[in-house]
């Protein structure tokens, strides 16, 4: 029982989707692992733009998370002075 050129047409659109998904996906956000590989160049480029649209900046990124570590380690120190100072 052949399918009607509707169903055809709805299945090639639906395959071109599903298609065209798995190849972004694969480019541009599985993990290939530590090492370099063929897609590490347009995964750092696609990352860079999406960071940028998002409005993402790296170097404030790590100073806020530097400040973050820094007042954590500072506050376990000054804990640590206080129940010295405490006994």
């Amino acid at each position: 029982m052949p399918i009607s050129e509707k169903a055809q047409r709805a299945w090639k659109a639906g395959t071109a989707v599903v298609t065209a998904w798995t190849a972004w996906y694969g480019l541009f956000h599985i993990d290939y692992g530590p090492h370099e590989h063929v897609f590490s160049e347009l995964q750092r480029w696609y990352r860079r733009k999406i960071d940028d649209m998002l409005g993402i900046n790296l170097d404030t990124a790590r100073q806020i998370e530097n400040s973050k570590q820094q007042s954590a380690s500072g506050a376990v120190g000054s804990q640590s002075q206080s129940e010295d100072e405490k006994r």
